[in-house]
């Protein structure tokens, strides 16, 4: 049973579902023909931005100061082997939300997001061959909350609570639960800590222009990467069997890292639902100390839970 629960799509139609077909690199893919984490969030962007009415409100408002900032994604790779030679099918939903205070006035507009990818199943251990025929099996699955903001707006004045727009407007938003980066800083429940209290990883993580994208700062991908290769040098030095495959992550954003910052990722390991993992959670260079719990943690950069399976 996953230590994650991932939302269940909304059940919504018309403008507010998409479909696509996208073919995986085959670096996406490892040697065993699972689909690798970071090549799980990409299949959105070509429907979400390429396909669907959505994409023209949010370009409106982003002419109008107002962006959806991702700032929480959930990201779960199926066990299933898959060929590169085969396309994906996907399925892009989304859904307007709000999150409220302790009075219900509305404190943050949120943008949900989700995505179903299938495929038919490959043989094990030799992602090049054609699938032709095959099953067709569920390959991955994600979430994704952005939160509207004015990123260029003066100190005090980012915080959106109503989106003015002729799209928008007309549709339903949904109360619901705000992701906050902190609430990540712990084991998941039920989980069993491997490392008593966090520890830093030795080496220091130098961003450069590599991890970052158009939007000016490290990409959110880099984080689960970044994560998943500290982990498995932890779990070498744990003695554990490091031939293992990231199946799952949460990952919170708090603010941007760019290219030339020095970061520290400060990680614990666990073992929940039969998965070894970690949190990781980046911060500062010059903001490390030893921690006893990771709730110590006040400012983090940004935190990912992941966790692997053999």
């Amino acid at each position: 049973m996953s230590w994650i629960t991932f939302p269940e799509p909304p059940d919504v139609g018309g403008i507010q579902i998409g479909h696509g077909q996208t073919r995986l690199r085959f670096e996406d893919v490892a040697q065993d023909g699972r689909l690798r984490l970071e090549g799980i969030w990409p299949a959105i962007g070509p429907i979400l931005w390429g396909k669907m009415d959505v994409a023209d409100a949010l370009l409106r408002l982003g002419a109008d100061g107002v962006r959806a900032v991702l700032t929480y994604v959930q990201l779960e790779g199926g066990e299933d082997p898959v060929s590169v030679r085969a396309f994906c099918e996907q399925e892009v939903r989304w859904r307007l939300g709000r999150s409220v205070d302790e009075f219900g006035r509305t404190s943050r507009v949120l943008f949900d997001t989700w995505l179903v990818s299938s495929a038919p199943r490959g043989v094990p251990g030799n992602p090049a061959l054609d699938p032709a025929g095959a099953e067709r099996v569920r390959v991955a699955r994600a979430y994704g909350q952005h939160v509207f903001t004015r990123p260029a707006a003066p100190a005090g004045q980012h915080r959106v609570t109503q989106i003015d727009d002729p799209l928008l407007a007309e549709l339903p938003v949904v109360t619901t639960e705000y992701r906050d980066p902190r609430a990540l800083l712990a084991i998941p429940a039920g989980a069993t800590p491997v490392d008593p209290a966090p520890r830093v990883d030795a080496a220091p993580t130098v961003f450069g222009l590599c991890h970052t994208d158009g939007n000016q700062h490290v990409n959110f991908l880099a984080y689960p990467r970044l994560a998943e290769e500290a982990a498995l040098r932890r779990f070498v030095q744990l003695g554990r069997d490091a031939r293992r495959l990231a199946r799952r992550a949460e990952v919170s954003y708090r603010k941007p890292s760019f290219a030339g910052d020095v970061v520290r990722i400060v990680m614990q390991a666990f073992e929940a639902g039969g998965e070894v993992g970690v949190v990781a959670a980046f911060v500062p260079d010059g903001g490390v100390q030893d921690y006893g719990d990771l709730s110590e943690i006040e400012r983090p950069l940004a935190v990912v839970r992941v966790g692997f399976a053999a």
